[in-house]
């Protein structure tokens, strides 16, 4: 039987080392690469190792997903961690140009609308995931409006964050079926070295200090209310058949510490709201007390995935046992500024790990609707520039 958070008895994140020690830095240069390991756990239960090159700083994170999904919501649903790193990166950039323009953004607020689509026939093979154009809001105190924008503009084109939605990248994958590297069908498949699976690499971390005192790096502020039969309610998402459209939303403000508070509410489905607690990544001044925005971006990938690998094979009812991944995320983003340039992203890799009872077509299948559901494969596949807007008081 697979453990639960509860089971765990862990915080719901954590600065981790593996086996005592950080991993290996994999970044050169300007490229950051991060390494997401994660494995299923009981129901829509998910848990992550995220590694962030040029830090070396290592995260544990917890998933789960809400009565639309019968999950038992103890933990962010996996678009909550997209949309924090997202806003979390945005602001990241956004401070670090106003501090090289000599200034200090006051009463800052940051807002960050999310917008996803899925529709078609899980049964079909039809059902497929899209996303749309995010919406970022800012607004602050004592700077001038136009002067606001361009600095806004200049730190979502700086964040890899936006590279990953304005250009089209087509995702990797390799599949392990018990055990065995299995060929795959209606996805691209990596040339990149295949790694062994994460194993059990997550009974060999152990908690380090965060540097965010008391304060949790999640935690749930409020519990969404468990309405059924209504559009968004208690296993809506579960249904063969979709028509729907959802709705995240981010709002991010910066405490007494300099940290980034960020309140992620689902709007659609009925969703629960989620405290996350973020930092500038250590090799732009952070100093490690919370997961940094890419950290945040990269886990809501993987944890995207896993969850339609689950969510696929439940209304299919096949019978996959166990499910895992590593994913490796590479970005290159030189420090933000208001001159020409932006960053850049690069084609996810997945190495995903099943253990199952089915044939290798039925797990195949698996994979590409896995990556055919899910939203922020979706968002990686097709070009959606952010919509920008500023309010001064």
């Amino acid at each position: 039987m697979a453990p639960s958070i509860d089971s765990l008895n862990a915080p719901l994140a954590y600065k981790a080392a593996f086996d005592g020690e950080p991993l290996d830095d994999l970044s050169e240069g300007d490229e950051a690469f991060i390494v997401v390991k994660s494995r299923s756990l009981e129901g829509m239960q998910k848990e992550a190792l995220v590694h962030t090159g040029m830090s070396g700083s290592s995260w544990r994170l917890t998933c789960d997903e809400g009565p639309y999904l019968n999950g038992t919501d103890l933990a962010p649903f996996p678009l909550a961690f997209f949309t924090s790193g997202m806003i979390i990166s945005f602001a990241s950039n956004l401070r670090a140009i106003a501090r090289d323009q000599g200034g200090e953004l006051k009463s800052l607020e940051c807002t960050l609308d999310n917008f996803y689509t899925m529709e078609g026939s899980a049964l079909g093979g039809t059902m497929t995931g899209g996303a749309l154009p995010a919406e970022f809001k800012v607004r602050a105190s004592g700077i001038d409006r136009d002067e606001l924008k361009a600095m806004s503009e200049a730190a979502v084109r700086w964040s890899p964050a936006s590279a990953f939605l304005q250009r089209e990248l087509i995702s990797e994958f390799s599949m392990h079926l018990n055990g065995a590297l299995s060929p795959l069908d209606g996805v691209k498949s990596t040339t990149s070295d295949i790694l062994p699976g994460p194993g059990a690499d997550f009974e060999k971390l152990a908690p380090l200090s965060n540097g965010a005192g008391d304060t949790p790096i999640l935690r749930k502020l409020e519990a969404a209310e468990q309405l059924f039969d209504v559009e968004g309610g208690v296993g809506s998402s579960l249904k063969s058949e979709q028509k729907r459209m959802l709705h995240v939303r981010g709002v991010l403000t910066i405490n007494e510490n300099g940290m980034f508070d960020t309140r992620i509410q689902l709007f659609k489905p009925i969703g629960s709201v989620f405290h996350f607690l973020g930092d500038d990544p250590v090799h732009r001044g952070g100093e490690g007390r919370a997961p940094s925005g890419l950290d945040y971006l990269s886990a809501g990938v993987a944890f995207c995935f896993m969850t339609q690998l689950g969510r696929y094979a439940h209304i299919v009812k096949q019978d996959l046992l166990s499910y895992e991944l590593i994913q490796l995320t590479r970005f290159r983003a030189a420090k933000p500024s208001l001159g020409p340039g932006q960053a850049e992203a690069f084609p996810v890799v997945t190495h995903v790990y099943l253990n199952s009872n089915e044939d290798l077509e039925h797990n195949q299948k698996v994979v590409q609707m896995g990556e055919q559901t899910c939203f922020l494969h979706a968002a990686l596949r097709e070009s959606n520039p952010v919509k920008i807007s500023v309010e001064t008081d």
